[in-house]
């Protein structure tokens, strides 16, 4: 009998399911349906091997009993290729919707097998050559083209859609088993379709389906992309979990040399019970997943007392613990929420933290105020108010400092207390930054605002703007566009922008000074403040911050000190401006000192452009 490609292939798919069954898995749905898959081909190597049994011995066989094992092996052929189909789209559906295809496609499937028994079939049996033809064969050749076809065009039409490396194995599969079907029909007595069909196998296996792609060699737990997969298993099934995070702090560790992370974490991993899945996130960090919270907060607590006394794990590790994850949409929603948790706590030094309704309220609004951010963006509901600033020299409002608003969309203000901080923290600052200058920009160029005496308008530079090695280039660009003249606006920047990038916003300072802009120092007296700041940022105006200005009014220690500043800043030859002034009083009190300019609440509260405009008409 000429079985050796099939016994050869039947070898593979054993060595294939063994080497599956025997290693740690996930039980996820896509590797079940391939396992399925794995099975099916299988089945129809094990009935192309039987089948050539059957015709060997079939003399002494009831000839009903041989074509009924040949006909059921040519079936498999079918089942085969419709399998590959259903591996194909299980990335392009849910889970559910997945299952009801699969079963709808059963149907049609079972249909076209009992089309296969009905319909006749020969044998040719000659010498070691054997196999079998007619119209039995000849159907299944078309339900198994039209199944391989409709696979490759689906892999081709969504292959944005698709795994890469699952729509590239695929299609791969189908052209080798395309090709080996086309060599079988034209020389029948060359029996390699069942062998095509486990290498196609073994192709999905080595580039999709290796248990071992979803392990952590080093650790031997799940990793990230197993993490992935699973979670998002459990979310689309609606499955109650509950999730313990272990993060370290990676800066530490980074510099800490001698330290071997990954036996750290082998050390915890050996502390851990087997039955809760445990992987390792890309940021170094553990996350254990179970059904119940208990057995997580026991684990917990095991490590806290293992490594109490231990100074790396007290000065690295938090571990967050949460039971509530149906609170959360999907993994990167949970993820967020546990960073939110860890940055809410870092000033508590708390090793364990479960995450409570309270935690997940505060998230959950803060969510909503991001989306606020995003969704006023898109829609230009972000608006720029302009806050007069009084100059004492030349008795008249001669500038202006633009702040940022949200508009809702009933037309009401989120107030900024509420969303500057998200935004910075997330990075929606660099956003609302640049597109507060170019409305600044726009303003400069299409309204009055300079014939009605403004001298140049005040732009903040947030701090991660500050740190962007492109900032004096995406600045120029903007106002290129404009075609607005630099000197009219001054950019703002502060002692935390400056300790944090100092050669950074340096190299940007000087680009967009020799271009024509010019800078002042924000909030000085604010946090640590260090007077080599002055000397060395090259500032034409520092702007008190708004508490030190306070403090000059009640408290005699505070007014010496802003005395110091402002003739400290006039001998260095700058501007000062005093922020928050807000009563007669504290203006007359504070121009008395020597003061340049004043900005508060007396003169006038941030203005929209059309009231400004009235504003700056009304006291020319």
């Amino acid at each position: 009998m000429n079985i050796q490609f099939q016994i050869c292939g039947l070898c593979i798919l054993i060595l294939l399911i063994i080497f599956y069954k025997s290693h740690m898995t996930l039980q996820l749905y896509k590797e079940k349906v391939f396992y399925a898959v794995l099975c099916i081909i299988t089945i129809s190597l094990t009935g192309d091997i039987l089948s050539l049994v059957a015709i060997q011995y079939g003399h002494i066989l009831p000839s009903l009993l041989v074509n009924f094992i040949c006909k059921t092996y040519i079936i498999t052929l079918i089942w085969g290729a419709w399998s590959a189909l259903i591996y194909v789209i299980t990335d392009l559906v849910s889970e559910k919707k997945h299952r009801k295809i699969t079963c709808q496609s059963i149907v049609l499937t079972s249909i076209q097998s009992m089309i296969i028994y009905i319909l006749p079939i020969h044998i040719f049996r000659e010498g070691n050559q054997m196999y079998t033809y007619g119209a039995a064969v000849l159907g299944v050749y078309c339900f198994v083209a039209l199944y391989i076809i409709a696979t490759l065009t689906i892999s081709f039409v969504f292959r944005k859609r698709l795994n890469p490396r699952r729509g590239f194995a695929i299609i791969l599969w189908m052209l080798i088993w395309m090709s080996s079907a086309i060599l079988q029909f034209l020389n029948s007595a060359l029996l390699i379709v069942g062998f095509a069909s486990a290498l196609g196998v073994l192709i999905l296996f080595v580039l999709m389906e290796n248990p071992e792609a979803n392990l952590e060699r080093q650790l031997g737990c799940f990793n990230s992309y197993a993490l992935t997969e699973y979670l998002k298993q459990l979310y689309e099934r609606k499955i109650d979990f509950a999730v313990l995070e272990i993060s370290f702090d990676n800066t530490f560790l980074l510099e800490e040399q001698r330290i071997d992370s990954n036996d750290m974490l082998r050390k915890i991993l050996h502390l851990l019970e087997r039955d809760i899945f445990v992987f390792k996130n890309i940021n170094l960090s553990l996350v254990l997943i179970s059904e119940t919270a208990d057995k997580l907060e026991t684990a917990a607590k095991a490590l806290l007392d293992s490594y109490l006394n231990t100074d790396l794990f007290q000065k690295t590790a938090t571990l967050v613990l949460t039971s509530q994850t149906a609170s959360f949409s999907d993994m990167d929603d949970l993820f967020h929420f546990l960073s939110f948790v860890r940055t809410l706590n870092k000033d508590k030094h708390e090793k364990l933290i479960y995450a409570n309704e309270v935690m997940i309220s505060k998230y959950q609004e803060q969510s909503l105020i991001e989306q606020e951010i995003t969704n006023a963006l898109l829609e230009d509901r972000v608006d720029v108010y302009l806050q007069p600033i009084y100059s004492n020299l030349k008795k008249s409002f001669s500038s202006a400092e633009a702040l940022v608003r949200i508009r809702r969309t009933d037309g009401t203000l989120l107030p900024p207390g509420q969303f500057i901080a998200i935004a910075e923290d997330n990075g929606q600052i660099v956003e609302l930054g640049e597109r507060v200058f170019e409305k600044v920009c726009y303003y400069l160029k299409h309204t009055d605002i300079v014939q009605l005496g403004i001298r140049y308008i005040e732009v903040n530079l947030s701090v991660i703007q500050c740190e962007d090695p492109n900032l004096s280039k995406k600045l120029i660009s903007i106002i290129e566009k404009y075609n607005v003249d630099p000197g009219l606006i001054n950019l703002e920047i502060t002692e935390t922008a400056s300790i944090n990038a100092r050669q950074t916003i340096l190299e940007n300072m000087h680009n967009l000074i020799d271009f024509g802009f010019t800078f002042s120092l924000d909030d000085f007296g604010k946090g640590e403040s260090n007077l080599m700041y002055i000397v060395d940022m090259p500032v034409s105006i520092v702007k008190l911050d708004y508490d030190m200005s306070k403090a000059f009014f009640t408290s005699s220690k505070a007014k010496q000190v802003v005395r110091a500043v402002i003739s400290m800043v006039h001998g260095m030859g700058l501007n000062l401006v005093a922020e928050g002034i807000e009563t007669r009083s504290e203006a007359e009190a504070i121009t008395r000192e020597g003061i340049d300019y004043i900005q508060g609440f007396y003169y006038s509260r941030p203005l929209p452009i059309q009231d400004f405009l009235k504003f700056l008409q009304a006291h020319r």
